[in-house]
């Protein structure tokens, strides 16, 4: 009995630490900055001796480098913090901060009144002020500021490189950012340090006009600098092999570091030395490793993916990286844009990289988006005002994708690769539906005989989020009955999807019907889920690449519902040949492959079967059900009515002593981020 003391008091010791500043997940905000409304700040006139900012240390960095801020007070509390700004002249009233952190962040604070914390940055291209803040954020403080700011050594450092694919296997669109550059140019070779070809950028720059509201057009605002495009041509010659890089602005010799690529495979041709291979997954938003207020569940484990993910292809085993949705959850914050590609670049440096629109990119009142998403603490949709401005300027996919009409194809190897908009219409006979169709029908499988097929809210998906218009369950519907006879019409293998924050993978499916659950089987030394040649795709899951767990799921399981993982990771997808497609989910907790499925065809050409009736049926969530349950409702209503109008009649009874309910069904919402 003493030891069972013991070990409580020793958690109640512990537990404080570790549930500090814990994120309000119950206020159903998608990033830090969200908790902070700028009109609410009041300010000191005069600077408050009781808070002292004592150092910045270095004031002069780099991108990337850690800025130490040591700070004291003589009244410490829990609800002091550190912003910091950028301009560092900005008006703190009316703008968010780029970072912020909590003083007690250092454990010295609460007792000894003093601390430092670490803020790590990417090149902001101007300088940055610190303010120190006591009262928390609903209605803060401010009490001092830094006597000095911290600025970078070249604001036009050009960073943040991404290679797009542009619909011509010949031609790649290089883009990175800058903060003047007046000639951006990019030298390139296939020998390290020996850059042949020189081809000189476009430029453009997204304005705070073209947002569609808040935050992304008043307190989340930053500018984000010149956005630059260059196109290397050439490089059917190079697939399969490496070229090597470096850009920036040839009139100051303002240059990157060099940079890798590897150039992926012509359509139908495998690399030289293994299959064709794509990482796919969703959901990741942006991490930090300093002490700044990261939403913890979409900082930490992002980063961890960030890094596992960038040395995997830096071995050059990647063809090509697709991020499935919900990119950075900048939702407005436009500084966030400017941490998470800072933060991807080891990865859409080096591998051909592609993005869907999610909601947290798209998603906007008065747009053509399907769904305007929630307001909630003055966000404008779940984009926050971006409405898909700021991810097609930052990372446009291939042609014909565009910002009204963010779908597009692309073929890597044995692979034909596909990205539609769930926030955009894709109901039968709009644009994109037609798009589709004319894309898969057209399809050479005896070049690429694997489709993949991606998207961010899910076709299958076990949630027990119902039954708004936006809900899982209601988009399910309207999926597989506007899509899904597409897929099964053009023999699409696999889809992935995300918006769900998990790992689901599920049977061989069709309208709900279990075409073919997978078997286990011994394959290449471990035990795998097999589909041996399905008559129907399968679907998988892969919002695990940051964001906070959804873990609402039906009771009972969906039979389609084969495996649900609460893990973060990524997915890799390998067509083997003509005949095999391997599909391995890796965790980015300790590396290791937690799922493994493999997928067979005989003839990528020869079209499906129809599945027999025997097959195993969910109807739970088929759209017919809740509008049966509507009618029969509506039917017992106006029998009970006409048969109580009767009885009234009869024995002329008076009614004024009768007691009306009225009954309200409601079904409880579980969020999705």
């Amino acid at each position: 009995m003493f030891l069972y003391f013991i070990v409580i008091f020793l958690i109640s010791l512990i537990i404080p630490t570790l549930s500090k500043h814990m994120f309000p997940y119950e206020l159903d905000m998608v990033n830090e900055f969200q908790l902070l409304n700028p009109s609410a700040i009041k300010l000191h006139t005069e600077q408050d001796n009781k808070y002292i900012i004592q150092s910045l240390s270095p004031l002069i960095i780099n991108s990337s480098d850690v800025v130490v801020v040591s700070f004291n007070s003589n009244s410490p509390d829990e609800n002091d913090w550190i912003g910091a700004y950028s301009p560092a002249n900005v008006d703190i009233t009316s703008t968010v901060p780029v970072k912020y952190a909590w003083c007690n962040e250092d454990d010295n604070y609460l007792s000894m009144g003093e601390g430092s914390l670490r803020f790590n940055f990417t090149n902001l291209r101007a300088d940055i002020a610190f303010y120190y803040f006591k009262n928390g954020l609903d209605v803060p403080v401010m009490v001092n500021i830094s006597s000095s700011n911290v600025s970078f050594a070249d604001i036009n450092e050009p960073l943040r490189p991404r290679m797009l694919a542009t619909g011509d296997t010949d031609t790649f669109r290089l883009m990175w950012s800058s903060a003047t550059s007046v000639s951006p140019t990019v030298k390139w070779g296939i020998a390290s340090g020996s850059y042949s070809h020189i081809e000189v950028a476009s430029t453009r720059i997204v304005n705070r006009t073209q947002m569609g509201g808040t935050y992304a057009n008043a307190t989340g605002w930053r500018d984000l600098g010149l956005i630059h495009s260059a196109y290397l041509h050439g490089m059917k010659a190079l697939a399969g092999s490496k070229i090597y890089y470096t850009f920036g602005d040839a009139t100051t010799s303002t240059w990157s570091k060099e940079y890798i690529f590897l150039v992926p495979p012509l359509p139908g041709v495998q690399p030289p030395d293994r299959p064709t291979r794509v990482v796919v997954f969703a959901d990741m938003g942006r991490g930090s490793t300093d002490d700044s207020f990261t939403w913890n569940e979409y900082g930490r484990p992002s980063i961890d993916l960030a890094m596992q993910l960038g040395a995997e292809v830096d071995t050059g085993s990647v063809d090509a990286v697709y991020l499935g949705g919900d990119i950075s959850y900048a939702t407005g914050i436009i500084c966030v844009w400017d941490f998470f590609l800072d933060m991807f670049s080891p990865i859409s440096s080096a591998a051909l990289f592609f993005v869907n629109m999610g909601n947290h990119e798209s998603d906007c009142p008065n747009t053509d988006a399907v769904y305007a998403g929630d307001n909630k603490r003055g966000r404008y949709g779940d984009s926050g005002g971006e409405c898909g401005v700021t991810v097609d300027a930052l990372l446009p996919m291939p042609d014909p994708s565009s910002l009204h009409e963010p779908w597009w194809s692309y073929d890597i190897g044995l692979i034909h690769l596909v990205g539609i908009s769930t926030e955009h219409d894709y109901f039968i006979g709009s644009a994109q539906y037609q798009w589709l169709e004319n894309d898969l029908r057209v399809v050479n499988r005896s070049r690429t005989p694997w489709i993949v097929f991606g998207g961010h809210r899910p076709m299958y998906i076990n949630s027990d989020y119902c039954c708004s218009w936006d809900s899982d369950i209601v988009v399910s519907n309207n999926l597989i009955y506007h899509l899904e006879p597409l897929l099964w019409k053009y023999r699409v293998n696999i889809a992935f999807w995300g918006h769900n924050h998990a790992m689901q993978r599920q049977s061989a499916v069709l309208n709900r019907t279990v075409v073919q659950a997978s078997s286990e089987r011994e394959y290449g030394g471990k035990t795998v889920a097999w589909h041996e040649n399905p008559q129907a795709t399968v679907h998988i899951v892969t919002g695990t690449g940051g964001a906070k767990f959804s873990t609402g799921t039906e009771n009972p399981t969906p039979i389609w519902n084969e495996k649900v993982l609460f893990q973060y990771g990524y997915a890799r997808v390998t067509a083997v040949n003509a005949s095999l497609l391997e599909w391995e989910w890796t965790c980015v907790t300790d590396g290791e492959v937690y799922d493994n499925m493999v997928i067979t065809q005989n003839n990528e050409e020869v079209t499906w079967n129809i599945p027999q009736s025997s097959g195993h049926s969910d109807t739970n969530n088929m759209p017919g059900k809740n509008i049966i349950f509507i009618l029969s409702v509506i039917g017992v209503i106006v029998v009970g009515y006409t048969i109580y109008s009767t009885y009234r009649r009869c024995v002329h009874s008076n009614s004024s002593g009768i007691n009306h309910k009225e009954v309200q069904l409601e079904s409880e919402r579980n969020p999705i981020v």
